[in-house]
């Protein structure tokens, strides 16, 4: 089963080599990729409501006799109309914007029965459906179905189509080596049905529960094998990297002293550099704390002891962030610190790959470019992975893997309970830093209810005038997708501030354009930036001091609080607004009036683990978190610490590699 898994995308019909390249740039290349695409939402479609029943703005299934097709509107705004008719003589007007193709689809001609889904509207007395879901009453199977997040481009149906000929392709018996160990779930293939199509109950029954808790268990045993295999490894001997003086120099040019919290961190990984064995350490640093300095000291200890050192980083913003700030600190000492990453051109990589594996290059700084097989290291001696989390268990030990026994230091400001890291980080010690750089102040955390949002544009002109920045995060890229879209936003604030030179971010960009904006945005060219969460970690613009979240309940404490980190990067004050949204629960509204008292991240992750540890994690988790897919660290706090001290004895290591090896190699 797990060789199925892994192949490509391309084997089920209607992916192509385009659609291929859209699914790659979201993570999705093989066929256990498309399946671990979970469902957002279930639609209960159990029920068709007659016509003259339908409720203004509440979602519902209807169904009637196609009676009309026609276009309406002026050229550049025609619609497509279809009207229907059902028993009882009621109307219904679906209505379709840019759709012309509608005209010619034949199961759409006047005759023919429809089931339709969407959220009806009374328009000069006729009741209507814009863009609703639709398809022939003969083909609609009712029942639970799922809704999921579009998917490079792909909209709901699409996916949902694919994922069930993958499931289809799975054989009926076909089991995973976790199905033995397990008892109490279901095995691995019913439990792949059953997230994505609950069964007539639903997907509130234990059964559905157990599903999802089956496929979260696939995911933690193998992190928590490799994890294993990962500290063996670390336990080995390693070259003592001796600090040479040029720590003392660097710190003699910083603008302020370090920290108590900077100084206890330091001496704990100086303590493993020097100790003859390989080190791997954790280090959590408070957003704004200064664990670049940190990153720093030891960088120098590698370099002035006769090695090579490199910091990799999730995102070209990161990593361009961390060569500037690094080449700031360090060229006074005459250490120059190259940037590797996949935007450079051939001419400019070749270059560098020639200095990394001559040696004449000490200090390098990149992405993933680092660990490309083509990278070749004549003398690596200590990897630093910033902001871990984004990367898998894997991806952060190849870097150091690029030498022998090279020293590891891996670091995060994405908060996590202390109890809940060593057991999800068992594979590395651990080394807290908490506190903030002299000069800064709290940010001060606001959450504005719907009503009241027409006292924010005062404050947005009050930054505007003071040549400050301003952050606004909403949480989609597309306008189909549910939610405000970085376009709408953008479009909207223009109008509204038009002298502030508002642009728009996201992940999707190509790396120059990203950059474009970034720098736009530092010097002042733009001074609104919307943008998805990707600006969440690596960007550092000290004018910037009121970031606006949109639907802020949809995110969890920690990425708050992270979003929250990238204002008041200065002695200026920084402001954070907090918007939810109009359906926000009251559970969700006291959740962010906590985040507006709180502002250490430890504190605020202990808090985050008590208010959604019993929750369901399903839809509203927010991916990437500690490198899982499925499990959320919060919500599943009580399973990753129940199977992080029960997990199975093997007689050996080798028995143990035989039996996790093929998972490991499927999901990770």
């Amino acid at each position: 089963m797990y060789k199925l898994l892994q192949q490509p995308v391309t084997v089920l019909p209607g992916i192509g080599t385009a659609l291929e390249k859209r699914l790659a740039a979201r993570d999705v290349r093989c066929l256990g990729d498309l399946l671990l695409h979970l469902p957002k939402r279930y639609i209960d479609d159990r029920q068709t409501i007659p016509i003259r029943e339908l409720q203004a703005g509440d979602e519902a299934r209807t169904q009637g006799r196609i009676v009309h097709v026609e276009t309406r509107g002026r050229p550049n705004r025609k619609q497509v109309v279809i009207t229907l008719e059902d028993d009882s003589g009621a109307i219904l007007s679906l209505c379709f914007f840019r759709s012309p193709f509608l005209l010619r689809d034949a199961r759409l001609s006047p005759g023919r029965m429809l089931s339709v889904r969407g959220v009806p509207e009374w328009w000069r007395g006729t009741c209507q459906m814009m863009h609703p879901d639709w398809q022939p009453l003969e083909t609609h199977k009712g029942g639970w179905q799922p809704v999921y997040a579009a998917l490079a481009g792909l909209p709901s149906r699409r996916i949902a189509g694919l994922v069930q000929r993958v499931i289809a392709l799975l054989p009926a018996g076909a089991s995973s080596s976790l199905d033995k160990i397990v008892p109490g779930y279901p095995p691995f293939r019913k439990a792949l049905a059953l997230a994505h199509i609950p069964g007539e109950q639903g997907p509130d029954t234990p059964e559905a529960q157990k599903a999802l808790e089956r496929l979260k268990l696939e995911e933690l045993f193998t992190y928590l094998y490799l994890m294993k295999q990962k500290r063996i490894q670390a336990q080995m001997a390693a070259p003592p990297l001796v600090e040479t003086g040029l720590v003392q120099q660097m710190l003699s040019s910083l603008p302020y002293p370090l920290t108590e919290a900077q100084n206890k961190v330091w001496q704990e990984i100086q303590c493993d550099l020097v100790s003859g064995q390989r080190m791997h350490r954790l280090l959590y640093g408070d957003v704004g704390s200064g664990k670049t300095w940190v990153a720093a000291m030891a960088l120098l200890s590698a370099v002035g002891s006769g090695y090579q050192a490199a910091l990799m980083a999730p995102t070209e913003v990161l990593a361009s962030q961390h060569a500037r700030t690094l080449n700031e600190l360090l060229q006074p000492l005459g250490i120059e610190v190259a940037l590797l990453s996949g935007g450079l051109r051939v001419a400019q990589r070749r270059k560098i790959l020639a200095g990394l594996a001559e040696g004449s290059i000490s200090l390098v700084v990149g992405t993933h470019a680092l660990i490309s097989e083509d990278v070749r290291y004549a003398r690596l001696g200590l990897a630093v992975v910033d902001e871990q989390h984004r990367f898998g268990v894997r991806q952060r030990w190849q870097l150091a893997e690029r030498g022998e026994a090279v020293h590891l230091l891996v670091m995060t400001a994405t908060p996590i309970p202390r109890s809940l890291a060593l057991a999800l980080y068992g594979d590395v010690d651990l080394s807290l830093m908490r506190g903030m750089p002299p000069g800064r102040k709290p940010v001060t955390t606001t959450v504005v209810a719907h009503n009241r949002r027409s006292q924010l544009a005062d404050g947005i002109h009050r930054i505007l005038q003071e040549d400050g920045r301003i952050y606004w995060i909403v949480p989609r890229i597309d306008e189909e997708e549910d939610g405000v879209s970085v376009s709408q936003r953008e479009e909207a604030l223009k109008g509204r501030f038009p002298e502030a030179g508002v642009m728009g971010l996201h992940g999707r960009m190509k790396p120059k354009d990203k950059q474009a904006i970034l720098d736009a945005f530092s010097d002042g060219a733009c001074r609104i930036l919307v943008s998805t969460t990707v600006v969440e970690v690596g960007v550092d613009v000290p004018e910037a001091r009121l970031i606006v979240v949109e639907h802020a309940e949809r995110y969890g404490l920690a990425q708050l609080h992270q979003l929250r980190g990238r204002v008041g990067r200065s002695s200026e004050q920084g402001y954070c607004v907090l918007l939810p949204s109009p359906e926000a629960s009251e559970a969700s509204l006291a959740r962010l009036k906590h985040m507006a008292r709180l502002h250490d991240g430890l504190e605020l992750a202990e808090l985050d683990l008590s208010l959604r540890g019993s929750g369901d994690a399903l839809g509203a988790r927010q991916s990437g978190e500690a490198g899982f897919r499925l499990l959320d660290i919060a919500a599943d706090a009580a399973l990753i610490r129940h199977w992080h001290e029960h997990l199975p004895e093997f007689k050996s290591t080798e028995e143990m590699i035989r039996f996790w090896r093929p998972m490991a190699e499927s999901v990770d």
